[in-house]
C-alpha cells in the first residue's frame, strides 16, 4: 500500500498530500467546513495542525483519514468536478 509522506496545509483550505511514490493529491475541503466530520477545519490554526505517520493524516487525535480514504476523497472530488463542469 502507498504510504503519505507528508501533508502541507495550503491557502483556502486545501491540503497537499505527498505520497512515497513522488505524487501528490491537493484535497480541497472548503465545501466541507460545513459538515459534522470536518466542521472544526473552519478554525484555520486547527486545519493547519495536519500530521501524518505514513498511514493517516491526523489532526489533534480529533479528526483522522486514512490513504485510501484520502484516493476516495480525490475521486469524489474529481466525479463532482466533472459533472458541475469544473
Amino acid at each position: 500500500m502507498i504510504q503519505i509522506k507528508n501533508v502541507i496545509p495550503k491557502e483556502d483550505y486545501r491540503l497537499e498530500v505527498q505520497l512515497e511514490n513522488g505524487s501528490s493529491i491537493i484535497l480541497d475541503f472548503s465545501d466541507r467546513l460545513h459538515t459534522v466530520r470536518f466542521g472544526l477545519f473552519a478554525n484555520r490554526a486547527f486545519f493547519d495542525r495536519a500530521v501524518t505517520d505514513g498511514d493517516f493524516v491526523r489532526w489533534d487525535n480529533k479528526i483522522e483519514i486514512s490513504v485510501s480514504e484520502v484516493f476516495h476523497l480525490a475521486q469524489k472530488e474529481k466525479l463532482q468536478g466533472d459533472i458541475s463542469g469544473k
